[in-house]
């Protein structure tokens, strides 16, 4: 919920400490929002062993307390949770769902190593503003404070993420380390550019109840609105060199939103099955510039994806006719595969007007690649 005033002249009400914004009707930390969201999730009971010690940092039963007495809305929690589909989110166990588990887990180990990376980049320079909307995805085990988006920032912090993506691939999709640089740096690109968009999409459509959607998150801790992307680029190459160009990136972000959000309204996946359809996007771009090898690495993806999709739904969700949700999470797939390419291609145009700034990461990441086939000594006709 948003705030005209800045955060740093408001004080949380439950815990005194910097106010972050105003969560379920109150000005608080995220850290007492994201309690008071957790205790009412969770449906635990928390009593103060002293009667009442009135010390919210040290007591959780007093904490609560104060969450409700200093006004925050219990109602606002409730209406998350019927917002939900009756879908499980838990990892399962099942022995023959073992790639989009093994992705589940790398996942979160990438969303860690990128929430630590952030903030600790994002506090030690004063030149980067916490943002007056501290809106994040309900559930979200991560307390952060999330930062206005800049151009040179997003490409910093994509810079170093990259590292963090390679690690989160290599050990989801074991074939990348026998790929060559071209071969890596394609999946890379592609993986890049569905998961950040599509991950920024599907976390805004679950922080911002409005719609179309005015903020999306440009990375896991920072956000832009769409009313506000000029100054996204203030003071930059492409600004001095190319303004005519920015508009065009705008629509095309605003496209992308209004083909991901509906969709992600409609479905409200799980993170397991964002990260299958992640999958077949990544798996089934830049065909007609892969070789055979990543066309068969590809193949063999899709198909363990689509195989324990059916197993995940039939078995672990018990869905009787899980047909049109297939058949949804199959749209999904196809929509982060095309805005992906969009959003490349249209970063793209800064290159004919030779905008990028030397070294710049986006120069790099958007380049185009293709991978040639492998000429093997057998194959030769002496």
């Amino acid at each position: 919920m948003e705030s005209s005033l800045p955060s740093k002249a408001r004080r949380c009400k439950v815990c005194d400490g910097r106010a972050a914004g105003a969560h379920f009707g109150v000005d608080s930390c995220r850290a007492c929002a994201a309690f008071f969201r957790r205790t009412l999730l969770s449906k635990r009971k928390f009593e103060c062993t002293s009667g009442g010690c009135g010390k919210p940092r040290e007591c959780k039963g007093c904490r609560f307390d104060r969450c409700i007495s200093s006004g925050m809305l219990p109602s606002l929690v409730v209406g998350e949770m019927e917002d939900s589909q009756n879908i499980p989110t838990v990892i399962t166990s099942h022995p023959n769902i073992i790639l989009l588990h093994r992705m589940l887990a790398n996942y979160k180990d990438f969303t860690r190593d990128r929430v630590a990376f952030e903030q600790a980049f994002l506090k030690k320079n004063p030149e980067y503003e916490v943002d007056r909307c501290q809106n994040t995805p309900p559930n979200e085990q991560h307390v952060y404070d999330v930062f206005t988006s800049k151009y040179d920032l997003v490409n910093q912090i994509w810079r170093e993420s990259s590292s963090y993506l390679m690690t989160f691939m290599s050990s989801s999709f074991e074939e990348v380390l026998t790929l060559n640089e071209d071969e890596k740096f394609l999946i890379l690109q592609n993986c890049l550019f569905v998961i950040h968009n599509g991950e920024g999409n599907f976390r805004a459509s679950k922080a911002y109840r409005q719609r179309p959607l005015e903020c999306f998150f440009t990375s896991y801790t920072t956000c832009l609105r769409y009313s506000d992307y000029e100054s996204f680029y203030a003071n930059t190459e492409p600004q001095r060199k190319a303004p005519q160009i920015i508009e065009k990136c705008r629509e095309a972000f605003m496209e992308m939103r209004d083909v991901l959000v509906p969709i992600f309204e409609r479905l409200k996946p799980t993170e397991l099955e964002f990260l299958a359809a992640a999958t077949l996007a990544i798996w089934s771009m830049g065909s007609s510039r892969s070789n055979q090898k990543i066309v068969k690495i590809s193949e063999s993806y899709r198909k363990r994806v689509f195989d324990e999709l059916h197993i995940l739904y039939r078995d672990e969700f018990k869905l009787d006719n899980y047909a049109l949700r297939m058949g949804e999470l199959m749209t999904l797939a196809n929509s982060l595969e095309q805005t992906a390419m969009l959003i490349i291609n249209v970063l793209r145009l800064f290159d004919i007007f030779n905008v990028y700034e030397e070294g710049s990461f986006t120069s790099v990441i958007v380049a185009p690649v293709e991978v040639k086939e492998e000429i093997h000594d057998d194959y030769i006709d002496i």
